[in-house]
């Protein structure tokens, strides 16, 4: 038996849970529940906050076989060369596990840094760079070379016995993610302000953390139109599938343009339920549109949005097939499914 070392942001410290967190969580319990070597954990949060950590994540590097690094940008920048460089000291194979959509634009250089040249020649250089999507896989591909690619889907542990509870004549509409003005909650208020002057019985209920900075705005906009929405705090991983079934249609008005393949809309697909989406950079991979959700323009896409939402609410048989569609889709993000794609890459020996 070996050992195998994953280094990212866990979120235990303060609980924060969000894409990142989540999908580093997923990770380790994936190789903890399919792999037979011993896994290691390092937290970058933990780091952060007490610099003489560095020492813990040193000395399990060097006892490993595998790194598997989940990192986020300022990760990718700073953490992974000093990971790299003992690689080749401690002869350790890394595997990079990509979240959300970003690579491309980070290798090339955009508005906020320069091109990571250094980075690059490093990703190309490991033993797997693993990004979430088949366009920025071909990108990679493409553009810089890579021939050390391979897709490996956002995943969940799919719960068989869930299904889709929600009964009632009420359309009960659902957002659950980190709550913030970028992710879209403006969008959807502005659809239940036009709920008003229209005989419609729909509900919207808010899950998630909110950022610190929209907590004011958010909270009084929840009072002002609290006879058609609610929040309803935060939910732990293991309890949102189940949540969800008891819902329709989950809203995913996101103006992040690079966001990856989100969990939260896999979890959906989970409970049952389809989506309707922004048009973000990789919204086609996830939702077959008019199938098992809609797609909305990503800017200026307001009234389609709200159209797409009545429409569900007018046509109930069309909804009860895009639930089970969206069940259906839930299957190709099983862990199974990533266990395939990842187990190919941990041999022993560098």
């Amino acid at each position: 038996m070996g050992k195998i070392v994953v280094i990212g942001a866990f979120g235990l410290i303060n609980n924060q849970l969000d894409g990142q967190t989540v999908k580093t969580r997923n990770v380790c319990q994936l190789l903890r529940s399919y792999s037979s070597d011993e896994i290691m954990d390092v937290d970058t949060q933990g780091m952060r906050r007490n610099p003489l950590l560095i020492f813990r994540m040193i000395y399990r590097l060097i006892k490993c076989h595998t790194a598997i690094i989940i990192p986020a940008r300022k990760s990718l920048t700073y953490l992974f060369p000093v990971v790299y460089i003992m690689s080749k000291i401690f002869r350790f194979n890394i595997i990079l596990i990509c979240v959300g959509g970003w690579q491309l634009e980070y290798f090339k250089g955009d508005s906020l840094t320069r091109p990571r040249v250094l980075q690059l020649k490093m990703c190309k250089k490991i033993r797997a760079f693993l990004p979430e999507m088949e366009k920025v896989n071909n990108d990679l591909k493409r553009e810089f070379g890579f021939q050390n690619t391979e897709v490996f889907l956002n995943f969940r542990h799919i719960n068989p016995l869930i299904f889709n509870r929600n009964e009632t004549e009420t359309l009960k509409l659902v957002y659950l993610g980190r709550i913030q003005k970028r992710k879209g909650y403006e969008t959807i208020f502005n659809f239940v302000d036009n709920l008003k002057n229209k005989p419609l019985n729909i509900t919207v209920t808010f899950f998630g953390q909110i950022d610190k900075c929209d907590i004011e705005e958010f909270s009084s906009l929840v009072n002002r139109y609290s006879d058609y929405v609610k929040y309803e705090g935060e939910l732990s991983p293991d309890q949102i599938q189940d949540r969800l079934s008891y819902y329709d249609v989950l809203l995913f008005p996101t103006t992040y343009y690079t966001e990856g393949l989100p969990g939260t809309i896999i979890d959906a697909f989970s409970a049952g339920l389809p989506v309707i989406a922004t048009n973000w950079k990789h919204a086609e991979e996830l939702i077959c549109n008019e199938k098992d959700g809609f797609i909305v323009p990503f800017s200026d896409g307001q009234d389609e949005f709200n159209d797409r939402i009545v429409f569900l609410y007018n046509n109930r048989k069309i909804l009860s097939d895009m639930k089970q569609c969206s069940r259906n889709k839930a299957l190709l993000f099983s862990e199974e499914i990533a266990w395939q794609t990842l187990s190919k890459y941990l041999i022993h020996k560098p």
